[in-house]
């Protein structure tokens, strides 16, 4: 579903001046309000591995409620409703220097790449019955995210011999986020298609 970018709060509607009169906020304060709280939360869920693994949720909670958009809750609760076995966000660190979350790489430094090419996709958000995505399901997800990158495939795979379907959403650059189920799904199917069209027309601001 779309989702709203309207701010909460007084500051939304109107401010009190010296005279006790009340005026609006100029549009351009309110554009850049929105842009703000919206970029909250879009990064929030990109960085969630590092914010949420470093701390405890008791100094977590109060500082991603002020989100307008819980990207979290929102994954998790379409894995629920749609029956997928997992969601997972992903960022391909093949082609940049990446030294893990929350870490700081000297530039001189020497970074070692993981033998394992489907390892160079770090897990930044999964929404599951378990922990990390499968590590077959993850090289089948990295197969699928090469061939729609070089355009040789649209973003959907349905794998005969497991029984699995798989569908790919690019949101930014190396950003990306799958879904995986456990049956076959068809390529269309309405519900899937357009929760990840609202997903990355929301998190690129497009209708702000």
């Amino acid at each position: 579903a779309e989702v709203s970018t309207q701010s909460t709060g007084s500051r939304e509607k109107s401010i009190a001046n010296k005279k006790g009169t009340k005026e609006e906020y100029p549009e351009l304060y309110k554009w850049f309000w929105q842009m703000y709280e919206m970029l909250l939360s879009k990064f929030t869920l990109y960085f969630s591995k590092t914010l949420f693994d470093a701390g405890t949720k008791k100094h977590i909670r109060p500082s991603t409620m002020v989100q307008v958009v819980d990207y979290r809750s929102k994954i998790a609760e379409f894995v629920r409703k749609s029956k997928a076995a997992c969601a997972t966000l992903l960022l391909n660190t093949s082609n940049i220097k990446f030294a893990g979350h929350g870490c700081k790489l000297h530039p001189s430094a020497r970074l070692d790449q993981p033998q394992e090419y489907s390892e160079r996709f770090e897990v930044l958000f999964h929404a599951g019955k378990e922990a990390q995505p499968d590590p077959v399901d993850k090289k089948s997800i990295v197969f699928l995210y090469n061939n729609v990158v070089s355009k040789c495939f649209p973003p959907y795979l349905y794998d005969n011999l497991r029984k699995r379907t798989y569908f790919l959403c690019l949101l930014d650059e190396n950003v990306f986020l799958s879904l995986t189920y456990y049956s076959e799904r068809a390529e269309r199917t309405t519900e899937i298609c357009r929760f990840l069209e609202d997903f990355r027309t929301n998190l690129n601001f497009s209708k702000l």
